[in-house]
């Protein structure tokens, strides 16, 4: 039975003789409506179409295959039900050679066969990215020689160099490079680059105040005031509001209204100059003070809070656009001009060279391909030359006319469909429409898309042509918009979930896309157990811990059972992983999916679960190693990390030795590795050399050398004493001998073999893939290996060769993140968690999806760059002037800067769009939040209905989208606390235990077996077998091979007294009230610990004592330390130098606030100031000193085996040498009642210091104190 289609779907499939454009939602089923339009069209019975005469574009190639398999089996389907029916069967030929392929395989189609239209050399291939890398910095090095040689400009060179001393500060001649590339990239978005480059010569070109009011730019920034000042006025009105609430804040109601009225006046302000001169002058006065008990407290601390975020946005305006008077700003713009103006042409220079070095190898890439193809179908006319506004501007225009081989196609093809247009840029615009019939009347596209969708900003799409057609098309006519609205991938809940959240965050002003009752999702799919509360959608709201909060509640690392891996909740990453993990085995005992094929419920499969994150570097692999860790199997879809496994980076290292073995760093690393076997000891020893002959001077390789020659590492006159000594020196001789003997082997190989030939014979010398395989995960390493000689293979196909080569286009790869990804080796089909970032998912469709990560920022650092480019305003740079070291934005480059903001965030709009709409029964939210829950009872309190212009500019992240208006969408959320993880994990651990007791009671028979007797016994002996296992070596059960100070004292005062090891901290009582209502948060333990130690660290003692005038020097004796001190001046100086420090960022405000002024006063009144200033002056004062120190484990342990060294790592806090002799210091902030109970506590860590102490400095130590902040005094 076929397909039963809506209406609309119906509308879509049937209507021909227009352009066509169908805005398609999330799983409206357009695929299935292109694939039957197609069919139908072909099979049509009375005016039927050949398959080839059609055009069918698509995104990706994948999407073209599966297209293409769709359509044949629509042809095989209609063939069975009409076997007899010949133009069905010539279809089913046909389709092998049928356009059904992306634009980029189209535009080769028409290079191949048109060549000889545009002059190119038939012998041409397609240049892998690799190779156009390593070809651009080939040209890019040429160009920047010859203009430093004076060939670019031969008139005036001067203007070079002007141009770098603009653009590279501190002489960085790689950012004038990647300029050149990045405008070179993006002009190649355009139709016609060159030309584009040239208009943007023109972009500083406003010569006058009413010029720049008038230009693009200064438009954009009035309506972006204006849009502002609504936003401001919106807050203003809702403060307002609640100060008529019965309960409300009514004193600050006057006040409000005027400040409304304030801003009314200012949004009708006729142009940039008048909100220049008024903005700056807005004023708020100070908020009335008055008390009302019958005032809410929490909405007069709402009401300041909204009032308060309104002055920061205009403060912001006035800073961002008018601190710098608009004449002043004109006057920086000329100066931009001439610097840009080379750029630019060095930019054309770089694409004029690439493109000649290009078709000298016979290369062509992606970009030159869309480019020749528009050539063959598109020839410009110049229509008229004339002068600008400008003396020195020249405007040509040109006419765009259709060639004879587009004409042809105009006439071949019966009709265009292009998938997912609303990834589409211009110069694919421009082609498509060269061959389709509107000019001549014939309207034969057919576009489908869905511009909510469109997130590949970053590839220079253009989402802005879908929507303009969105705009312009009707319901009927030459022009026809289709909207298909219903959904019919998704459950209802899902469907409401993503309407409540996209009718309130998406709008026209919001993100450029109205999110109305068109756009809007209608449920179509349809589900056993509809309305079961099971399938709502949630969000889990992980409240991060605050600093010292773990300590302080006792919630500390913990270890899975047999896992050996840490769970850290300090890490927010780790922390909603162990929240995901916990929900999915929810999920897993309790949920139920329906199977696509039978429509029937089953249990959820692990495979039916996704999570999805924006990105997932630096995510995905934390998220693996909790989620394996709770016993969940996960599959990672991501395609990095290749550069970085161990076997690739050896070989690749080897190689770079095979090059140049006069690299250090390679030349330890193959030293290290299987390739040399030596030890770092043995390369330590090579590399220092002896006490009367130092190679500390010579390369690694040299030293290397002087080892394997001389037969001895030390070379000196004296004989070296004891057999076994000789012994050990000319077996590392003899090594060495043979490693270099190696290597000069390989090196002399690799003139005349190929790359992959010479990997091949490393290969088999030391028997390597097998080595790599015998290690774990070794199948995948293996195959990485595997995939480096295919690289190698398809290196040896470019126009370079050699291992220089070879070596540059792998570190071009690496450089520019063109990364293979580890190898795959586990099935697809397996049952496991899939992570894979959202753009991965596009496409796709899950049972249950997990959307992650909500709370990370967002990636903003282009819109920071010293250069913005904008598709619509063109080129923006600083404003530098060499002489007077000055630089500062342009006004148009914070215009650029902001528009680029907003454009991103539109994007990441449509990001978060696209990773609602995977999910097909149950949608889950989770992010991790500072106060989460006291910011969730504030956004229940505020109940936004929609996202405000304002809340939407100043986003950081998804979070700042979804919180104020969750609480109107129906999503439940759900706040956890560290507590509540911490929890469920030992929930977890207690029935893990459990269901080992019960398994331990069938292995001693005290709980019987049903079933088959014979199976019974064979579970049991299993059983019984697993339960009498022991360890072979249980003495080894308790080393461990590194610890810290902190831990080995811990288990000091466990052993003194179990009382202690729960006293490190004062306990601090948490009151139960909101976040936001707070007056004030006490300090914890930790950070009051750490802020205390950090000041210390940074304690400058000539600062504070010299530089103020207190000192002319340090004093002879501590009497006259005493005597000048000046309390008063040392306060103010101590003062001046926390400020000093919070502004360099040296100390954070938290810290700042942290530290206790009297106290640090106090310490620097004691003679122990005076002695570490004294060090200080003699250079002998040390602090922050880390180390580590190897012991006997028996030390630790009397039961551990003899022999083994166990590591203890540490910082001490202060030491200074005084009369040759060490003086150990360490702070302490710990609320304790005596110094002799806080060296209780401490006595075996300053121990261990000062043994470290002993052995780092040669020296003894004379004194070991212990000062207390608390108690202000030490002993």
């Amino acid at each position: 039975m076929g397909m039963k289609f809506t209406p609309e779907q119906q509308r879509v499939i049937e209507l021909h003789n227009s352009n066509i454009l169908v805005s398609a939602a999330a799983g409206s089923g357009k695929t299935a409506v292109l694939v039957e339009r197609i069919i139908r069209m072909i099979c049509d019975g009375e005016h039927p179409a050949d398959i080839d005469r059609l055009l069918i574009v698509t995104f990706t190639n994948a999407a073209a295959a599966e297209m293409r398999e769709r359509i044949a089996a629509g042809i095989t389907a209609r063939l069975e039900a009409d076997p007899g029916n010949e133009h069905i069967q010539k279809q089913s030929a046909l389709l092998h050679n049928a356009q059904i392929t992306t634009i980029d395989s189209f535009s080769l189609f028409l290079i191949r066969n048109h060549f000889n239209e545009i002059g190119l050399d038939p012998d041409f291939r397609v240049a892998d990215e690799g190779e156009i890398k390593l070809l651009q910095q080939e040209v890019l090095a040429q160009l920047l020689e010859d203009a430093y040689a004076g060939q670019f400009v031969p008139e005036a060179p001067e203007q070079f160099h002007a141009c770098v001393e603009y653009f590279c500060p501190g002489g960085r001649e790689s950012v004038l490079e990647q300029h050149i590339l990045n405008l070179s990239r993006y002009a190649g978005s355009f139709p016609w680059p060159a030309e584009w480059l040239e208009e943007r010569k023109n972009d500083y070109a406003a010569g006058d105040l009413d010029a720049l009011v008038r230009s693009d730019y200064g438009q954009y920034l009035t309506e972006r005031v204006n849009r502002t000042m609504e936003g401001c006025l919106e807050k203003l009105r809702e403060v307002k509001r609640l100060c008529e609430l019965p309960d409300g804040p009514y004193m600050y109601g006057e006040l409000t209204e005027a400040e409304i009225e304030q801003l009314e006046r200012l949004t009708s302000c006729k142009d940039l100059e008048e909100q220049a001169a008024k903005v700056p002058a807005v004023t708020f006065a100070r908020l009335p003070s008055k008390k009302d008990d019958s005032v809410d407290p929490a909405k007069r601390e709402l009401a300041k809070a909204i009032r308060n975020s309104v002055k920061d946005t205009l403060s912001d305006l006035s800073e961002s656009y008018f601190k710098t008077p608009l004449e002043l700003a004109v006057e920086q713009g000329k100066a931009c001009r001439e610097p840009l103006r080379i750029l630019l042409d060095l930019v054309l220079e770089f694409d004029r060279r690439l493109l000649a070095a290009k078709q000298e190898r016979h290369l062509i890439d992606f970009s030159d391909m869309e480019h020749y193809a528009l050539q063959i179908l598109l020839k410009r006319e110049k229509v008229e030359e004339s002068g600008g506004t400008g003396t020195d501007r020249t405007e040509t225009k040109y006419r765009i006319v259709p060639s004879d081989v587009a004409m042809e196609y105009r006439q071949y093809f019966q009709e265009i469909l292009i998938d997912e247009y609303q990834d589409s840029n211009l110069v694919q615009e421009y082609l498509l429409s060269a061959i389709s019939g509107e000019e001549e009347g014939r309207y034969n596209r057919f576009m489908v898309g869905d511009v909510k969708q469109s997130i590949y900003k970053f590839r220079l799409a253009r989402p802005e042509l879908f929507l303009e057609k969105y705009d312009t098309y009707q319901e009927t006519g030459d022009l026809c918009r289709i909207d298909l609205a219903k959904n019919f991938r998704s459950r209802i809940q899902v469907v409401d979930a993503v309407n409540g959240v996209f009718s309130r965050i998406m709008s026209r002003e919001i993100g450029g896309i109205a999110y109305d009752d068109k756009a809007a999702l209608y449920p179509g799919a349809v589900y056993p157990a509809q309305e079961d509360p099971a399938y709502g959608s949630e969000l889990l709201l992980i409240r991060k811990p605050e600093k010292g909060e773990r300590e302080e509640s006792g919630i500390g690392e913990q270890h899975a059972e047999g896992a050996g891996v840490l769970v850290d909740y300090d890490n927010v990453r780790q922390l909603e992983a162990l929240a995901i993990a916990a929900r999915i085995k929810q999920l897993k005992g309790s949920l139920q999916v329906m199977e696509k094929s039978t429509g029937e419920l089953r249990p959820v499969r692990y495979s039916d679960m996704v999570i999805l994150l924006r990105t997932t570097s630096g995510w995905d692999e934390e998220f693996k190693k909790i989620l394996e860790q709770q016993g969940i199997p996960v599959y990672i879809t991501s395609k990095t990390g290749y550069f970085g496994a161990l076997e690739v980076q050896e070989l690749l290292q080897f190689l770079r030795v095979l090059d140049n073995p006069r690299q250090d760093i390679p030349l330890f690393g193959v030293m290290q590795s299987v390739f040399g076997g030596f030890t770092q000891e043995e390369i330590a020893q090579i590399r220092s050399g002896g006490e009367g002959h130092s190679r500390k001077r010579m390369t690694l390789y040299e030293a290397l050398k002087e080892v394997a020659q001389s037969g001895r590492t030390e070379d000196t006159d004296e004989e070296i004493s004891g057999d076994k000594a000789a012994g050990e020196e000319a077996e590392l001789s003899f090594k060495a001998k043979e490693f270099l003997q190696r290597i000069d082997h390989y090196r002399n190989l690799t003139p005349y073999t190929s790359i992959r030939d010479l990997l091949q014979r490393i290969l088999d010398d030391y028997d390597y893939l097998n080595y790599v395989t015998a290690l774990p995960t070794g199948s995948k390493r293996r195959a990485n290996v595997e995939m480096l000689l295919t690289k190698a293979s398809a290196f040896e196909k470019t126009s370079y060769f050699g291992l220089f080569h070879f070596i540059r286009y792998m570190e071009q790869l690496e450089k520019y993140d063109v990364d293979y990804g580890e190898a795959d080796t586990l099935d697809e089909n397996a049952d496991v968690v899939r992570i894979m970032s959202i753009h991965k998912s596009k496409g796709l469709e899950f049972p249950v999806v997990f959307v992650s990560g909500l709370s990370k920022r967002f990636n903003m650092q282009d819109a920071n760059q010293s250069l913005i480019v904008d598709m619509d305003l063109g080129v923006a740079v600083d404003y530098v002037d060499s002489v007077r070291r000055i630089k500062n934005k342009t006004l148009r480059r914070a215009v650029l800067s902001a528009k680029m903001k907003e454009d991103n965030l539109a994007e990441e709009l449509r990001v978060l769009y696209v990773a609602l709409t995977r999910a097909r029964e149950k949608l889950i939210l989770t992010a991790v939040l500072d106060k989460a829950d006291e910011k969730w009872e504030l956004a229940q309190m505020t109940g936004q209905e929609k996202l405000t212009y304002l809340d939407f500019c100043e986003a950081g992240s998804y979070m700042d989208f979804l919180l104020p208006i969750l609480p109107k969408t129906g999503i439940e959320v759900k706040t956890l606390r560290t507590e509540d993880l911490a929890a469920e994990e030992l929930g977890e651990q207690l029935r893990m235990g459990d269901r080992r007791e019960q398994l331990r009671l069938i292995a001693c028979g005290e709980t019987p077996l049903t079933g088959d007797p014979e199976e019974n016994e064979r579970k049991l002996m299993h059983l019984r077998e697993r339960f009498a296992y022991q360890y072979p070596y249980p003495g080894l059960q308790k080393l461990y091979t590194k610890t810290t100070v902190s831990e080995l004292k811990i288990a000091a005062m466990a052993e003194k007294d179990e009382a202690a090891f729960h006293t490190f901290e004062e306990k601090e009582v948490v009151p139960y009230i909101p976040g936001f209502r707070r007056e004030q948060e006490k300090v914890s333990g930790a950070v009051r610990g750490n802020a205390f130690h950090r000041t210390m660290e940074l304690l400058d003692f000539t600062y504070l004592f010299t530089e103020s005038g207190l000192f002319t020097g340090c004093p002879d004796t501590y009497e006259e330390y005493r005597e000048g001190l000046h309390k008063d001046k040392l306060q103010n100086r101590l003062e001046e130098f926390l400020q000093r420090e919070k502004t360099s960022l040296r100390l954070t405000e938290e810290y700042a606030k942290a530290v206790s002024l009297p106290k640090i006063l106090n310490f620097l009144e004691q003679e122990l100031a005076y002695r570490m200033w004294r060090a200080q002056e003699q250079g002998l004062l040390y602090r922050e000193q880390p180390f580590v120190l190897g012991i006997d484990a028996k030390r630790l342990d009397p039961d551990l085996p003899e022999g083994e060294k166990v590591l203890i790592q540490g910082i001490i806090d202060v030491f200074f040498v005084e009369d040759g002799e060490i003086v150990l210091l360490d702070y302490k902030t710990d609320v304790i009642d005596s110094l002799e109970a806080l060296w209780n506590r401490y006595n075996v860590q300053i121990q261990y210091y000062e043994e470290a102490l002993t052995k780092l400095m040669q020296m003894p130590v004379k004194e070991r104190i212990l000062y207390s902040f608390y108690l202000e005094k030490y002993k």
